[in-house]
């Protein structure tokens, strides 16, 4: 893998130029912020500014630009709107999106289109968007520096080619990291905000369970709604933990893989969708337990139900089912009958970002969903299958069951 090192040998090597303009350019329709935000900037960065998105594009088209930072709060055309153009025009520049909103459509929006390299909320602090244009601008000297050494180089031994493929596979990973980063810091916020409505309605629940004329099946869709919610907020603490550690914290327990796989089905049966389709369940009650975190687990397999009964049409058929393994683990999968996973999905499935949902999803499922399955030393697959999508999830069984296994044999 080249490091800095490397990569500043090659460019004293075939004498690239700096890669860097120290252009920023502000939009933002209220002048004052324009005013504000340039007082700080100015002495370290040629500053431009536009009052509104079209403006701004119009600056970019003929402009020297590093970064541009757009509020995404503006008439006529929205930050995320801009720069997604932006993205079109000048593929080099890198953005970053001020609101004063947890706005998590803008988000997506920001992720999936606009490619947007940070979201930050307003008001911030000057030393944070000095240290954001900071890092923005070493990205783009060095995405610019790495693309020139490419066409510089495409001529050379597959061995240089390679390599620095590699280097392009780990910027990638870097701003991967960074928009998870953005992610966890996001998610923190709106699980805040969403906690305090759960006492709310955890009040309510209690107040209606003393009420002796209550619908008997009123009570059960306030009791399966809260459940819910705390599956939401148990993702959303999985993901804001990984953003933050780079790793997952498991409370192991020996499990029946039944009880997991139910769970998952009482869970998605609060999906509108559910109702719509046929699921069919085929778990044996024999199975052998594994050692895994519950509520996880769980998440993974909701999840890949939930895919399927997107993925499908209304009335066709989602068939979840277990069975041993021939290592003495399970396997759990979830497959449906709908059009399957497009190929230029497929290869990038399980990475961040990926979705087939297009701007609809964040495309972090799956990719949450391989990281706690590896976290239990499985493994998360597509399968081959004549039609549609097949999801396996092949766990390890608890060590007392492979013995007891054995034992029966």
């Amino acid at each position: 893998m080249l490091g800095d090192l490397e990569i500043a040998s090659l460019v004293e090597r075939f004498g690239v130029e700096p890669q860097q303009t120290g252009g920023v350019l502000l939009v933002d329709d209220e002048e004052l912020n324009l005013v504000a935000l340039r007082s700080f900037l100015e002495d370290r960065w040629r500053v431009h500014v536009a009052t509104s998105g079209a403006a701004g594009l119009k600056i970019a088209a003929t402009t020297p630009l590093d970064v541009v930072i757009a509020d995404q709060r503006m008439p006529g055309m929205t930050g995320v709107e801009m720069l997604e153009e932006l993205r079109r025009c000048r593929p080099d520049v890198v953005g970053v999106v001020l609101t004063a909103f947890a706005d998590m459509q803008a988000l997506e929006s920001a992720i999936n289109r606009a490619n947007v390299f940070r979201f930050l909320r307003k008001p911030s602090h000057p030393a944070e968007i000095i240290q954001t244009i900071e890092q923005a601008s070493a990205v783009v000297a060095q995405r610019r520096t790495i693309e020139n050494l490419v066409q510089l180089l495409a001529r050379r031994s597959d061995e240089l080619r390679a390599s620095l493929e590699e280097l392009k596979t780990q910027q990638d990973l870097l701003l991967h990291l960074e928009r998870l980063g953005t992610l966890g810091r996001l998610t923190a916020g709106v699980t805040h905000d969403l906690r305090n409505v759960m006492v709310a309605f955890r009040a309510a629940q209690s107040e209606l369970s003393s009420e002796a004329g209550l619908p008997q099946g009123l009570r059960e869709i306030l009791t399966l709604g809260l459940e819910g919610v705390e599956n939401m907020l148990r993702t959303l603490g999985t993901l804001h933990e990984f953003a933050r550690t780079g790793s997952l914290a498991l409370d192991l327990q020996e499990l029946d893989p039944a009880a997991v796989l139910k769970d998952a089905l009482a869970i998605a049966r609060l999906d509108p969708a559910y109702r719509s389709h046929v699921v069919k369940s085929d778990v044996p009650s024999s199975l052998p337990a594994v050692r895994g975190d519950r509520q996880k687990l769980t998440q993974v397999l909701v999840n890949l139900v939930r895919n399927a009964l997107h993925a499908a049409g209304p009335g066709q058929a989602v068939r979840v089912s277990a069975a041993a393994s021939a290592s003495g683990g399970v396997v759990l999968a979830v497959e449906d009958d709908g059009p399957g996973v497009p190929p230029e999905i497929r290869a990038r499935l399980f990475q961040p970002f990926a979705s087939a949902k297009g701007e609809h999803g964040l495309g972090l499922g799956l990719y949450m969903a391989r990281l706690i399955v590896t976290s239990h030393h499985g493994t998360i697959d597509l399968a081959d299958t004549p039609r549609g999508a097949r999801f396996e999830v092949a766990l390890p069984a608890a060590a007392g069951a492979v013995k007891a296994a054995g034992d029966a044999r």
